[in-house]
C-alpha cells in the first residue's frame, strides 16, 4: 500500500478563506485520516460524501462522548442540543421539531420579508455598505426575536451580547455575553411559562412535560442556542451566498428573470458554501470502521461537511456553481440522521427571502473591489464583511 504524502493541516489560519483545494486533497489521498490540532491533540477527519454519510448515522460516534453532563453547571447554556447522544437528544430535539415544520415556518416569510426591505431602506442613501453588518446579521437576528415575539425594547442589548459571541474577539466581552444571554432565556422561559404566547419558545414550553425526562434548564439552553445558530450560521450563508453571486453577473442575471429557479438555487448555494466545514466533534465509543481505515475507540471525529458537498462521486463537477443543478438538495449542509438540523426549513427560506430581496429592491448593487476578509475556524467559516456599492458604481465626475 502507497503511504499518502503529508498534507497541509486543516488547523491553519488561512482555512476559513478557501478550504476546499485542502479538503479535496484529503478525500483523494486519505479521505479517513489522523492529523493533529495546533495544540498536539490528534483527531480524525472523514472527508468523502459515503464515509461522512455513513458517519453521520453511526451511533458508536458519540456526540457527548463519556461526558456526565447531569451534575450542577454554571450555566444552561454550557451544554446545548448538539451535545447530547440518543435517547437523551431525541427528548429535547422533539420540543422543537414540530414548530419548524416547513408549513410553520412559510407562515413567517412575510415577516422575514418585511425585515428585509426595511433593513434595504437604510441603504438606500449610501454609497458603500457592509452586507455582514448593514443586512446579513441584523437579519437573521431580528427574524428570530419575530419569531421569540420579543419585545422591541430588549433587542438591542440583546443583539450586543449575541454579537459578542460571534467571533470571539474578547474573551471577557463574550463570557459576559453568555452570562447575560443565559439569564435573560432563563427569564422568558420562566415568562412564557406563565403566559405562553403564540411564538417558538411557547411551542417548546406547550410539549414539555417536566416529568418527562428534559429539565428546564434543558428547554432553556434548546431556546438560546436556536437564536445563537440562527443567528451567526444563517447570517454566514447569506453573506457567502450573496458574494457568490455578485461575482457571477450571469447567474445574478438568470435568478432576476427566473425566480422561480430561487428554490433550487438556494440549495444549490448551500451545497457550495457550507457555514461549517466540519460537522461538532464526535468521539468513537469503539472500532469504527470508516472506508479504508479503522478509527479506534476513544478517538476524536470532524466530519467534513464541506469536503463531502463537493465530493465529484455525489456531486458532478464539484466545484462549478450550477444554479440549475439536479441533486442540489442533496448536500449535508444540515447534518445527517438524528442530528439533522430542525432549523433547516427556516434558514431554507431565510436565505431565499434575503436573496430576492437584494436582487429585487438593489438592481444595480455591485461588489466593492478587494480581496474577501474571512473569519472563522473549521467549525464555523464566514465573511467578516461584504463591502457593496448598493446602487452600482459611481458616476465618472464631469471634466471642467
Amino acid at each position: 500500500m502507497t503511504t499518502p504524502k503529508a498534507r497541509p493541516s486543516p488547523f491553519d489560519k488561512s482555512f476559513p478563506a478557501d478550504p476546499y483545494p485542502l479538503l479535496a486533497g484529503y478525500r483523494a489521498e486519505c479521505p479517513v485520516t489522523r492529523v493533529l490540532t495546533p495544540s498536539g491533540r490528534p483527531v480524525w477527519i472523514v472527508t468523502r460524501d459515503a464515509d461522512v454519510r455513513a458517519a453521520f448515522t453511526d451511533p458508536r460516534l458519540s456526540l457527548q462522548g463519556d461526558q456526565d453532563h447531569s451534575g450542577p453547571r454554571r450555566r444552561a447554556l454550557d451544554v446545548s442540543l448538539v451535545n447530547y447522544d440518543p435517547p437523551h437528544h431525541t427528548r429535547i430535539r422533539r420540543l422543537a421539531v414540530p414548530w419548524f415544520t416547513p408549513q410553520r415556518v412559510e407562515a413567517y416569510r412575510p415577516v422575514a420579508e418585511a425585515v428585509a426591505a426595511g433593513l434595504l431602506e437604510t441603504l438606500a442613501d449610501r454609497p458603500v455598505a457592509d452586507l455582514m453588518a448593514d443586512f446579513a446579521h441584523p437579519f437573521s437576528f431580528q427574524v428570530m426575536c419575530e419569531l421569540f415575539d420579543l419585545d422591541p425594547a430588549v433587542r438591542g442589548d440583546l443583539y450586543t451580547w449575541v454579537a459578542s459571541v460571534f467571533p470571539v474577539r474578547d474573551r471577557e466581552a463574550a463570557t459576559a455575553g453568555m452570562d447575560r444571554l443565559d439569564a435573560f432565556f432563563h427569564e422568558l422561559t420562566r415568562r412564557r411559562l406563565a403566559a405562553p404566547g403564540d411564538d417558538v419558545l411557547s411551542s417548546i414550553l406547550r410539549a414539555w412535560d417536566p416529568a418527562g425526562g428534559v429539565e428546564e434548564r434543558e428547554v432553556v439552553s434548546l431556546g438560546a442556542s436556536l437564536l445563537l445558530a440562527a443567528y451567526e450560521t444563517t447570517a454566514q450563508v447569506i453573506g457567502m451566498s450573496l458574494r457568490e453571486l455578485l461575482t457571477r453577473p450571469a447567474d445574478l442575471a438568470a435568478l432576476r428573470a427566473c425566480p422561480h429557479a430561487l428554490p433550487n438555487a438556494v440549495d444549490e448555494l448551500l451545497r457550495f458554501h457550507p457555514p461549517g466545514p466540519f460537522a461538532t466533534l464526535r468521539f468513537a465509543s469503539e472500532d469504527v470502521p470508516a472506508g479504508d481505515a479503522v478509527i479506534p475507540a476513544g478517538a476524536r471525529v470532524l466530519l467534513s461537511i464541506a469536503a463531502a458537498n463537493r465530493d465529484p462521486e455525489r456531486h458532478p463537477d464539484p466545484d462549478l456553481l450550477d444554479l440549475d443543478r439536479a441533486g442540489a438538495a442533496k448536500h449535508m449542509t444540515f447534518g445527517l440522521g438524528p442530528h439533522y438540523c430542525p432549523g433547516a426549513p427556516l434558514a431554507r427560506l431565510e436565505l431565499g427571502v434575503a436573496l430576492a430581496a437584494v436582487l429585487g429592491r438593489l438592481p444595480g448593487i455591485t461588489l466593492v473591489p478587494g480581496p474577501a476578509r474571512w473569519r472563522g475556524n473549521i467549525l464555523n467559516r464566514g465573511l467578516a464583511e461584504l463591502l457593496v456599492r448598493p446602487h452600482g458604481e459611481p458616476p465618472e465626475e464631469r471634466a471642467w
